[in-house]
């Protein structure tokens, strides 16, 4: 769902981003000194059509413990997991600020199918938006619904997620403000720590940058879906098969309709593709093997 008020902060913006690199290509580097010649990357598994998770299986590695973002994907009720996120917030874990924000922006509002009764609505998305009303509803039970603590709460954890260092919230920052003050070298940035960070998320919050705001900047992005609604599909589904939960209990698709009222089909792909004339999703799917082409070559050789 780019341009910071001050030049000042455009800068900072593009300062953590550069540090983001800089983590992810350490750790990246340190990854590679150990890797056995057949283990294969997320982006290398989603090049190939995989999904991400398929890149550890047969390993024998035990099932990493969850992070504080899947939790959340995962959670049947999100207020159990405040208490624990808020304490992991509070020692500088930036994953669990962005759950939180993510927590109170899920439970802050949601389209209530009955104020709609008389409305003209197709039937499969009036079904589609009661059935997200609900799975919103049981997910939020518990969770405090007053909108300007919400509101508040939103802010805070997103803004303190990005200051932690997560590239998603910096992303989702750069977002509330219009484009034209981010350079071309601070678009380059931004996408090469996407793609150097193999994170589902992160490729979801830059979808929302890529489409017709980047229209100005589709031929300076050469290979880099930008400028349109295609590529802002192409990076949909990129996040998507990077292991991110798109299907019909996933968040990302029940806050897309009980909030937004983008509702009927039921994955997140489908969604952003199933409206696009044939040759337009043929193109999508191209942009995302597109994408996972970019981030596998820039694993070995940095750069756009």
């Amino acid at each position: 769902m780019v341009k910071f008020p001050f030049r000042m902060a455009a800068c900072v913006a593009a300062l953590l981003v550069l540090l983001a690199m800089t983590l992810v290509v350490a750790s990246r580097r340190s990854a590679d000194s150990t890797q056995s010649p057949t283990a294969t990357t997320g982006a290398e598994a989603a090049l190939h059509g995989a999904p991400a998770s398929a890149a550890a299986a047969g390993t024998g590695q035990a099932k990493p413990v969850l992070s504080p973002m899947a939790r959340y994907r995962e959670a049947a009720r999100l207020d159990l997991l405040i208490a624990d996120l808020e304490q992991r917030s509070r020692s500088g874990d930036a994953d669990a600020s962005l759950a939180l924000s993510r927590i109170y922006d899920e439970c802050m509002m949601s389209i209530d199918p009955t104020a709609l009764a008389t409305s003209d609505i197709p039937t499969a998305r009036r079904a589609a938006l009661i059935r997200s009303h609900a799975w919103l509803q049981r997910r939020c039970a518990g969770v405090s619904l007053r909108i300007l603590e919400s509101i508040r709460n939103v802010r805070h954890y997103r803004s303190l997620a990005a200051r932690q260092g997560s590239l998603v919230a910096q992303i989702e920052e750069q977002i509330l403000h219009a484009r034209s003050d981010l350079s071309l070298a601070d678009d380059r940035t931004l996408i090469e720590a996407v793609l150097l960070q193999e994170d589902g998320e992160a490729y979801v919050a830059l979808s929302n940058l890529m489409g017709s705001t980047a229209a100005g900047r589709r031929e300076q992005l050469q290979g880099v879906p930008a400028g349109s609604e295609v590529a802002t599909a192409a990076w949909m589904l990129a996040g998507c098969r990077l292991g991110i939960p798109c299907g019909i209990d996933s968040p990302l698709l029940n806050r897309l309709c009980g909030q937004s009222g983008m509702c009927g089909p039921e994955s997140v792909e489908d969604l952003f593709t199933s409206d696009l004339q044939p040759e337009d999703r043929d193109a999508a799917q191209a942009g995302a093997d597109a994408i996972f082409a970019l981030a596998h070559r820039m694993g070995r050789e940095p750069g756009l």
